[in-house]
């Protein structure tokens, strides 16, 4: 096992802490299945990567930690001013589960 840093913004400690958020898509790989990672103070272990398309991210809004498809879509394009939301666009989408102590 490997500790990694995802980070994460503040709107997502709940969604996260809750479960309610499961994955989150990078422009990059973070990790991989089995590595482990901080945030908010608690542990997740990551369970597996993909790289998927960018609209297949955005119908799984839900475990992404957001309110609708639309919701998904605005954060994205506000952490990507420059791209933007491209759904062809291949990311990695990272699946975790919070270590319960």
């Amino acid at each position: 096992m490997t500790i990694v840093k995802i980070p994460f913004r503040p709107a997502f400690r709940e969604p996260l802490l809750s479960g309610v958020k499961r994955c989150t898509a990078r422009t990059k790989r973070m990790g991989a299945g089995g590595d482990r990672f901080l945030a908010f103070e608690q542990w997740f272990d990551l369970k597996i990567v993909t790289e998927v398309p960018l609209h297949y991210v955005a119908d799984l809004w839900r475990q992404e930690g957001c309110t609708s498809r639309e919701h998904f879509i605005e954060v994205w394009e506000s952490i990507h001013p420059g791209k933007g939301y491209q759904p062809e666009q291949i990311v990695f989408l990272h699946w975790f589960k919070l270590v319960r102590s």
